[in-house]
């Protein structure tokens, strides 16, 4: 029967192999989204990946069985931190367009910071793997489903007009997306987030008296 002393023992050296454990799957997972990131995910080998991170290549299937688990698990690792990020904000007491403006705010921080994960992103090679459909499609509807969220805040707070939430969230969500794929500025996030904001939160009509004088119509 074990001491207590000995099972302390096994319990701390079970956190100690556990801790470097995943500090080489750290690292493992940060030299491969760097390599995808520059070559593209078919241009890169598992054997380029374990030349990088100093280890044989057999290692690297220790952590991760092949090469697309190794990528999917890249992709998932940052999707559930920055949706861990934005849930906290979610919890918050803020009026619906504060919160709005904060996790826009935190979603172009992040991607700012994690510019490998846009880059790898913004290729959407996964198209290619099996898995794809599946796990993309459970992200961008727990993503879709945060904004539903915030837009049914507004509403009943009476901050936005009632709209259909599901359709204006998924517009949300494409604006967002396109914009972090596609605006090439050296703004901050914060800035950033602060011309989506005014183009969600205000709209894109000029006045409501032009409008009722036909202006935007050519009338």
């Amino acid at each position: 029967m074990a001491t207590p002393k000995s099972m302390v023992r096994q319990k701390v050296q079970g956190v100690s192999y556990r801790s470097r454990r995943e500090r080489r799957r750290e690292q493992i997972i940060k030299i491969a989204s760097g390599l995808i990131s520059e070559k593209g995910y078919h241009d890169v080998t598992v054997e380029e990946i374990a030349d990088k991170v100093g280890v044989a290549k057999g290692t690297i299937y220790l952590y991760f069985p092949s090469k697309e688990k190794l990528y999917l698990e890249i992709l998932e690792d940052s999707y559930e931190a920055i949706e861990s990020i934005l849930e906290k904000e979610i919890a918050k007491s803020d009026p619906a367009p504060i919160k709005l403006k904060k996790v826009l705010t935190l979603i172009f921080e992040f991607y700012k910071r994690n510019l490998d994960i846009l880059r790898i992103l913004s290729r959407d090679e996964t198209h290619l793997i099996r898995e794809h459909y599946e796990f993309t499609e459970h992200w961008r509807l727990r993503r879709i489903k945060l904004y539903e969220r915030i837009l049914e805040k507004g509403q009943k707070e009476g901050s936005f007009r009632s709209t259909n939430t599901k359709l204006t969230a998924l517009i949300m969500f494409g604006l967002v997306r396109s914009v972090m794929f596609f605006y090439r500025t050296d703004k901050t996030a914060g800035e950033i987030a602060d011309e989506v904001f005014t183009v969600i939160y205000r709209g894109i009509l000029v006045s409501q008296v032009e409008e009722e004088e036909g202006l935007l119509y050519g009338n």
